[in-house]
């Protein structure tokens, strides 16, 4: 079987244009089938919009079946204008979508009639079984449809064993020249999977029904190990786990481990939670010891009753304390905010923007409130009847999709203003001109990042002045035998 494995583009929203790390998600499901298989990977990302033209690209590569990887609410239609144009060219090619958003809505991926099948939660065991067996019925974890009807299976356990999972076939995208943050490449590495919190705008918990599963510390360092010596370049590895600091005791004993190696140029990069590291100086100091130059913090806001209405269930006092810590040993503070929480109001929000400088961050990412399907904001919104919007190109996380949101308009206007303070303060510009530290590094490229981003907005306001709007997709529901 020739089987192509995609990571699908979406609808920009400044973000792809600076920063890109390596698609994991495809390249561990393709170690877990190349034995079996012919496996060719595509990462579509920034390679703009054209349906139409990349279906012909793919084909190209004379696939039986196609795997697409639908992970964000952005990726919806593109994915499903996809599949319907490679259908109308070549009908017998399967189409298996995957991701977070296929797991949560396999109906709606099923309906137009020009995808095969969805795998429900982690694919690495279910694409194996599709592959070997040939077909969906009686796979676990599978919503197939056949002959205009849709079959559910149920679902597949999870791995217990972490460890059992391959690692990336890094191998099958030769060209790692794209995935990057100003000059420096980026190479994502898992060592765990789900979150044991309760953030209502996150579906991370739901995904992988509400468990963390860690990979040894001996497993972790093998791989880091194998990046350290095959890529002799600068590097970021961004352990891509969505709160690293679950166990603090592995997260020390990771630290220590790449403090015995010695020998390179690479740094590190992690997401974190400012309750977990406020509690451990000591950790953090290991941080710094293992060259980790910045950590991604999610933050969100100042108000108690928003943190706690969300689930975020952390502190400004936290906050303050992890940033000091952080930038004591020589380590990026990465700040995610969100405007827009349910029951914000204007005042709320203002505090927040100035909240945003006043952290000391180096690096401010703003989005608001999103209701993406599998997180409990998005069943609570539904079950209230307070959704905006059906459209998932509007699900961009920065737009307002829920009720007694503020307008668009007024949205952009606050976090213009929040970027505007955070990287032309004196601070941050000063900062940039001391000694060469790892904080001065990361400030210097941020600061690219940040005109990187204002061209992007440039280039979005000449195409609206024009009426050259962001493509919008139109899948079609398809009526022909092959779409049955």
């Amino acid at each position: 079987m020739r089987l192509l494995l995609v990571m699908p583009t979406g609808l920009q929203v400044g973000y792809d244009a600076y920063f890109s790390s390596s698609p994991l998600g495809i390249e561990t499901l393709a170690a877990h089938v190349r034995d079996c298989a012919d496996v060719t990977l595509a990462d579509m990302r920034g390679k703009g919009h054209d349906v139409e033209a990349h279906a012909d690209q793919l084909l190209a590569n004379e696939p039986d079946m196609v795997g697409v990887s639908v992970n964000s609410a952005p990726h919806t239609k593109y994915t499903l204008a996809l599949a319907a144009a490679i259908k109308s060219r070549r009908p017998g090619v399967r189409i298996v979508l995957g991701g977070q958003q296929a797991t949560f809505l396999p109906q709606e991926m099923l309906a137009p009639g020009c995808v095969d099948a969805v795998v429900r939660g982690e694919g690495e065991l279910t694409l194996r079984d599709i592959v070997t067996g040939g077909g969906f019925e009686g796979v676990q974890g599978v919503s197939w449809r056949s002959n205009g009807a849709i079959h559910d299976e149920p679902d597949r356990p999870q791995i217990e064993n972490m460890d059992d999972v391959l690692p990336p076939a890094r191998d099958l995208l030769p060209d790692r020249e794209r995935y990057r943050v100003g000059k420096y490449r980026v190479e994502g590495l898992e060592t765990s999977r789900g979150c044991a919190h309760h953030c209502s705008f996150c579906s991370v918990r739901n995904f992988h029904r509400g468990r963390w599963r860690p990979k040894s510390v001996q497993r972790v360092m093998r791989e880091v190990d194998e990046l350290l010596d095959r890529c002799r370049y600068p590097k970021v590895i961004y352990f891509v786990d969505d709160n690293f600091s679950t166990d603090v005791r592995r997260m020390e004993e990771i630290c220590r481990a790449i403090v015995e190696r010695k020998d390179h140029d690479t740094f590190f990069w992690c997401q974190a939670r400012v309750d977990a590291l406020a509690k451990r100086p000591d950790l953090v100091e290991w941080m710094g010891k293992a060259h980790f130059t910045a950590v991604l913090l999610g933050l969100e806001t100042p108000v108690a009753r928003l943190l706690k209405s969300s689930g975020k269930n952390i502190s400004v006092e936290q906050t303050m304390k992890t940033i000091e810590l952080l930038h004591a040993n020589d380590i990026g503070a990465w700040g995610t905010f969100t405007l827009g929480l349910p029951g914000e109001t204007l005042e709320d929000a203002e505090a927040t923007v100035e909240f945003i400088p006043a952290t000391g961050v180096d690096v401010a990412q703003i989005t608001v409130a999103t209701p993406i399907p599998g997180s409990n904001l998005y069943d609570e919104a539904k079950a209230q009847g307070s959704l905006l919007e059906t459209d998932w190109d509007k699900y961009d996380f920065t737009s307002p999709t829920m009720k007694g949101q503020l307008p668009k308009k007024k949205l952009d206007a606050l976090m213009h203003r929040a970027y505007l303070k955070v990287y032309l303060s004196g601070r941050f510009l000063r900062s940039m001109f001391s000694q060469r530290t790892n904080l001065q590094r990361l400030r210097r490229t941020m600061f690219g990042v940040f005109w990187s981003w204002i061209w992007f907005l440039v280039k979005e306001q000449v195409r609206g002045w024009f009426g050259m709007g962001r493509k919008s997709f139109q899948p079609h529901r398809r009526d022909s035998p092959a779409g049955k």
